[in-house]
């Protein structure tokens, strides 16, 4: 009881000196904690965003050609067709799913609305390459492709323009260039768009506009990880296809080669590294910490100098007066230590709860979700009370190696 008696003594005479020592280690792990959460949710909900498209999704696009060729000359397009589709599903390497893609404009009809709208035909694996977003109803299936059924999945715009709120689109027909279409789903796009989308069959769309040649196919690959191994691929493809189309192999605007794996690795790079910044700067603020409570300490110790000569003086063992400066130490920072953890804890949990009534709330669009890894705020917490208890040990333990004579005469 006197042990402790005596740190709280020492404590209660020194508030202030108490109050800035744990100020800098609560307000260490507080930004820490702050940044790190932040940096967490703004890394989380771009990564998020980004993954809405498949990382190893490929598109190509025809364009003109601008070299000759074989007797061909210049300014030739280039379209793809149903040869380009055997070529990707059954001799090209690394191909997964696969879905052409062909469109058509017109105007939109339920009721007395109308609204411009596009009509892309596509594959039901088309939802999986694009991670189709659906919010009521159902998607394309494989049997709306083999029966050419006359279903759309359309998006939120399209709704918006044709559809009274209290009406449901699920069900209803809405008519385009004279075609009527059971609606079957809605799926997210932009709802302040001034014209709609929608998706239909692929089949269905072909024989409707009987298009045989297609302006974009795309497809996912398995098995490239790498930026080379995407560069290595894209000239693969891009000779196959002057093959089959019979364009020079290094004309680029013959066709367009879009690899969504670029962006991705070029996306994690700036994650990295926004990571890493967020990680220093939490850093620096944790040292500024400690380097805090390291002054503070001396200090402390220094002051008391002349009170460790006298105790040592009136029999008190080094070990003892070593142990209630070190005690004192750290008592202060596992107090303010867990305070600080606490607040920022209690700051990212209530940040994260108004950012997700803002977020469903659709006023802005990106899930920014303030996180943080406990094991990581444990592991700080603990790294900055060993830091302070170290900063108490040294400047006390050379204190006590001081003869009495000398350390009650210290100035």
């Amino acid at each position: 009881m006197d042990f402790w008696r005596e740190i709280f003594m020492a404590l209660s005479r020194n508030k202030l000196r108490t109050f800035l020592t744990g100020f800098a280690i609560s307000w260490g792990i507080f930004i820490l904690i702050v940044l790190l959460a932040a940096g967490n949710g703004i890394v989380n909900a771009v990564s998020e965003e980004f993954s809405d498209q498949s990382k190893n999704v490929y598109s190509l696009y025809g364009g003109e050609t601008s070299i000759p060729f074989k007797g061909h000359g210049t300014n030739r397009n280039i379209w793809f067709n149903d040869k380009d589709i055997r070529f990707l599903e059954t001799e090209a390497k690394h191909v997964d799913l696969v879905s052409p893609f062909i469109y058509t404009g017109g105007f939109a009809y339920y009721g007395d609305k109308s609204c411009n709208v596009t009509l892309n035909g596509v594959r039901p694996v088309y939802h999986s390459i694009s991670n189709t977003d659906l919010l009521k109803g159902r998607l394309l299936n494989e049997l709306d492709e083999k029966n050419s059924e006359k279903v759309t999945v359309i998006d939120e715009a399209l709704q918006k323009h044709l559809f009274d709120e209290g009406t449901a689109p699920i069900g209803q027909f809405i008519i385009v260039n004279g075609i009527a279409y059971k609606v079957v789903g809605v799926y997210e796009g932009d709802p302040n768009s001034s014209g709609g989308s929608a998706l239909v069959p692929f089949s269905t769309l072909k024989k409707i506009t009987h298009q045989s040649d297609y302006w974009m196919l795309r497809f996912t690959t398995k098995g490239l990880e790498t930026k080379e191994d995407n560069e290595a691929y894209t000239e693969y493809l891009r000779t196959q296809l002057a093959h089959l189309h019979e364009f020079d192999p290094d004309d680029r605007s013959a066709v367009y080669i879009r690899s969504n794996m670029e962006e991705y690795l070029q996306a994690m790079k700036i994650f990295n590294t926004l990571e890493l910044f967020i990680w220093i700067i939490g850093f620096a603020m944790l040292a500024s910490g400690i380097v805090g409570v390291s002054n503070i300490m001396r200090i402390t110790v220094k002051e008391r100098t002349n009170e460790i000569g006298i105790r040592k003086a009136l029999g008190a063992k080094s070990r003892s007066i070593l142990a209630s400066i070190v005690t004192e130490s750290m008592l202060i920072t596992t107090i303010f230590g867990y305070l600080g953890m606490w607040l920022g804890m209690v700051v990212a949990e209530v940040a994260g709860n108004i950012l997700k009534t803002v977020q469903e709330s659709k006023t802005i669009q990106l899930n920014i979700v303030p996180t943080v890894d406990i094991r990581i705020v444990l592991m700080a917490t603990v790294l900055l009370i060993v830091c302070g208890v170290l900063a108490g040990f040294f400047p006390a333990r050379n204190a006590v190696r001081i003869k009495p004579i000398e350390a009650m005469n210290y100035r």
